[in-house]
């Protein structure tokens, strides 16, 4: 695709970038919908963010960012205005130029919701869930369960008072039942057995060989288990779970959707949700 001197530039920050498949998606996306631009990784350290930022305020041709780890909460910081998504969880993964000042979105919970429904025919009104984790991604797909229904919520984490403090931030703003437990505790398992929905929100899974972030034998055939990771594409937790009868879906989707989401608030047009699949999974094939 051709570019010309007035062609918008859309720009990921974060670090590390090299990885992230969301340059392929949107600039299918881009080119689907005939729009002079171009969207690049820029790797950015956290001491040269606000410097980044600043220089957006006074880039004509800017079209638009994303914000990848570990920058989302720093983001946060450095925009002008937030939309009511990214103010509940806090951190801002989508940078919106308006005259001059920077609108701090958060597509993550949304694309998150979506991508169950369009991909399981799954609604959370009412059902328990459990997430494992409580960083970031924890943070924004606790908000989105609690502001669709699920509940109970239980937060499983590695250190207890990282899942009770998330788990306290859910019921204090929503007032959905919220647990926090540590992943060793002997309660974790029967809440597992007795869920609908296991998302893995960890970075557990990334490398191929790690085992599952918890014991696949108390997974039970009526849950959903969901693991954030989308490359590798199938993780240990989503082999187990599926051999053990669970529906399983890996991050894909919520890439998908959440980009989606990204690129209608920048461009103001919906984009070609089709060409932006087939590029994911072409680049991961």
């Amino acid at each position: 695709m051709k570019f010309t001197a007035a062609a918008k530039l859309f720009i990921l920050f974060g670090d590390p970038v090299a990885h992230s498949l969301s340059p392929v998606m949107q600039n299918a996306a881009l080119q689907a919908a005939g729009i002079d631009g171009l969207y690049i990784p820029w790797r950015v350290q956290s001491a040269g963010l606000p410097a980044a930022f600043e220089s957006l305020r006074g880039m004509e041709n800017f079209g638009g960012a994303n914000v990848t780890v570990p920058h989302k909460e720093q983001a946060f910081a450095l925009v002008d205005t937030l939309t009511p998504e990214a103010t509940a969880v806090g951190a801002v993964n989508t940078v919106v130029a308006r005259d001059g000042h920077l609108l701090g979105a958060n597509t993550d919970g949304l694309g998150f919701l979506r991508s169950l429904h369009e991909e399981a025919n799954f609604l959370p009104r009412g059902k328990p869930s459990v997430i494992l984790g409580a960083g970031g991604a924890a943070r924004a797909v606790a908000w989105s369960l609690a502001e669709a229904g699920a509940e109970p919520i239980v937060i499983v984490n590695r250190t207890a008072p990282r899942a009770r403090s998330l788990a306290e931030f859910v019921y204090r703003n929503i007032g959905t039942s919220t647990t926090g437990l540590a992943i060793d505790d002997p309660q974790m398992p029967a809440i597992v057995r007795d869920c609908a929905l296991v998302v893995n929100t960890t970075s557990v899974g990334l490398n191929p060989s790690d085992p599952p972030p918890i014991d696949p034998n108390i997974l039970q055939p009526r849950a959903l288990v969901y693991d954030l990771i989308y490359r590798p594409q199938e993780t240990a937790l989503l082999r187990e779970a599926k051999r053990r009868g669970c529906r399983v879906i890996g991050g894909l989707g919520m890439l998908l959707y959440q980009g989606a989401l990204a690129f209608e608030l920048w461009t103001g047009h919906k984009p070609s949700e089709a060409a932006m699949r087939h590029a994911l999974v072409t680049a991961i094939a």
